[in-house]
């Protein structure tokens, strides 16, 4: 019990890494792709910084609302699984453990196998464990790791928020190019470490998973950089 208790801590510790990660690198690529572009597009300090913050709350609140209902509709399929298998279970129990024996087989057990198991297994005939097992089967996740929508959506927007800061913050206390460069340097500094930090849980190499968040981060600064300058151009 004590070991099921920690794996679920855990794994919750895992998605909150996740969300964390997903919402500080998502916030710090945008916002800096979106203030280079209105930098060099002929925004003023004021026009770059009104943007940056502007996208920073919206976005913010985008990415926690699409993170929480998508965590709320992993968790309404779960349900209605669970209470149409539990249906089945009542009004037809041999036919479930006929599912159980021909999920068995797919996964390569042979007939004496299964019987074995199947006959030998208290567990295999329990009404729990068979609505359990084919859950599991047809979603693909077992209810310990469903996701917490509100828990999700938290984590979402105040890493959202906080990744989208630091492209912005230089344009309110800086000038010009010193800003611009500030905000280039602040946000690959910061990426970078993101994309270190994420390796505690993922056990990749540390540099190598924080040089690859930085590479799509300045992916999407140059990207916002030339459409600035393209729109001066032709503006």
């Amino acid at each position: 019990m004590q070991l099921k208790i920690m794996a679920v801590e855990k794994k919750e510790i895992k998605d909150v890494i996740r969300d964390f990660v997903f919402g500080m690198e998502d916030g710090l690529v945008s916002n800096l792709g979106l203030v280079l572009g209105v930098y060099v597009g002929g925004g003023g300090t004021f026009a770059v910084v009104l943007a940056g913050l502007a996208s920073m709350i919206a976005g913010a609140f985008s990415m926690s609302a699409g993170s929480y209902l998508s965590a709320k509709a992993q968790r309404e399929v779960y349900e209605q699984e669970i209470a149409a298998t539990k249906a089945e279970l009542e009004k037809n129990p041999e036919q479930c453990i006929r599912d159980v024996r021909e999920i068995l087989k797919r996964e390569g057990l042979g007939k004496k196998e299964i019987d074995a198991i199947v006959k030998k297994s208290p567990r295999y005939k329990h009404p729990q464990f068979v609505c359990n097992y084919l859950i599991q089967k047809k979603v693909g996740i077992s209810q310990e790791r469903l996701e917490v929508p509100l828990k999700n959506a938290l984590a979402m927007f105040f890493s959202f928020l906080v990744g989208s800061l630091f492209p912005v913050v230089p344009f309110m206390i800086l000038s010009n190019t010193t800003a611009v460069l500030t905000a280039i340097i602040l946000t690959i500094l910061v990426l970078f470490l993101v994309g270190s930090a994420k390796t505690l849980y993922t056990k990749r190499n540390w540099f190598k998973s924080g040089i690859e968040i930085v590479l799509v981060g300045l992916g999407a600064g140059v990207l916002g950089y030339l459409v600035g300058f393209v729109i001066r151009m032709f503006g």
